[in-house]
């Protein structure tokens, strides 16, 4: 590959990257949208969309797993069907619980704020309970900065016409606490794998985690509104919310995760993180422009660069 090639293949890298930034920023106005009547209009329960959203996203996984590597490889997964169950519960029921379930309460502009921090949270939990990274001092000043990023927001955060803000924002960090403990789990499996004859790909563990989260959300919706036993009521879900889980099932999830795969192979984890940073910006960004939420130059802007510099400084740490 010449220079001028390996040039285009690098930019190619970082479209796909910025994309992926942009796809996933527009989850949480998509998500306060979808969940609030009040905002978006008639809508079904959040429990309920979470498990169409997996009930879309399975089908797309398994055919791309096959065609990717020749086998799903069952057998891998009966063998250690325990884990998965744990991170299907942690990445997927608790996840989406704290996300949606938390943008009905709050505004999106202050999930997404919040939920960019989980990159610290994911270091504490390497750090404290499998001792796989070191708390340095750069990384403790790093994780402080993080944490007062999301006081700011929690304390001065303009958007106060909402059901319940403390709770919704309390739920959304909830969810990010759960979805760090699955990142540093999932971590720790595929380094336990190495030295075994079959080394799971990134690709295969969303695959059986999105299944195994998606049978655990089940009951759940269920036992919190069991009326939707009735498949009947499956064809009475309003046309824009089916438009809204199309996205966040074939756009977000398949699409977005596609497209940052593809973006870590051309240059690096490591190069290819930086971009996860313009999630919380540009989340912010469409938040005001499509629901009219309030942006705070000052609490929004501080917030945002403390958590993206506490980060940084974790990175480098």
């Amino acid at each position: 590959m010449d220079i001028s090639e390996e040039r285009k293949y690098e930019i190619g890298a970082y479209l796909l990257l910025f994309a992926t930034a942009l796809i996933w920023a527009g989850t949480w106005p998509l998500g306060r949208w979808l969940v609030s009547e009040e905002v978006g209009g008639e809508t079904i329960p959040p429990m309920v969309i979470a498990t169409l959203r997996y009930f879309l996203v399975i089908p797309c996984f398994y055919p791309m797993l096959k065609i990717k590597e020749g086998t799903i490889n069952i057998s891998f997964v009966r063998t250690h069907w325990k884990i998965f169950v744990f991170m299907g519960i942690t990445s997927v029921t608790i996840y989406q619980a704290g996300y949606l379930i938390g943008e009905y309460f709050t505004s999106s502009s202050d999930a997404v704020v919040i939920v960019s921090s989980h990159p610290t949270l994911v270091l504490i939990f390497s750090s404290l309970m499998l001792k796989m990274e070191n708390l340095n001092r750069m990384r403790i000043f790093g994780t402080l900065l993080s944490f007062t990023g999301i006081l700011l927001i929690f304390q001065f955060s303009p958007n106060v016409d909402v059901p319940n803000r403390i709770l919704g924002d309390f739920l959304i960090f909830l969810g990010a606490v759960f979805y760090a403990i699955y990142i540093v789990i999932s971590r720790f499996f595929i380094n336990e794998c190495e030295t075994g004859s079959y080394q799971p790909s990134s690709l295969y563990i969303i695959t059986w985690v999105s299944f195994f989260g998606f049978l655990t959300t089940i009951p759940v919706t269920l036992v919190i509104n069991p009326e939707y036993i009735n498949p009947i009521l499956y064809f009475q879900v309003p046309e824009r919310v089916w438009f809204g889980v199309a996205y966040l099932a074939f756009i977000s999830t398949v699409l977005g995760y596609w497209f940052y795969l593809e973006g870590v192979k051309r240059l690096s984890a490591s190069r290819a993180a930086i971009f996860q940073n313009l999630v919380p910006i540009f989340g912010v960004i469409l938040s005001v422009i499509l629901l009219d939420e309030i942006f705070d130059p000052i609490i929004h802007s501080t917030s945002i660069l403390l958590i993206i510099i506490g980060i940084s400084l974790v990175n480098r740490g």
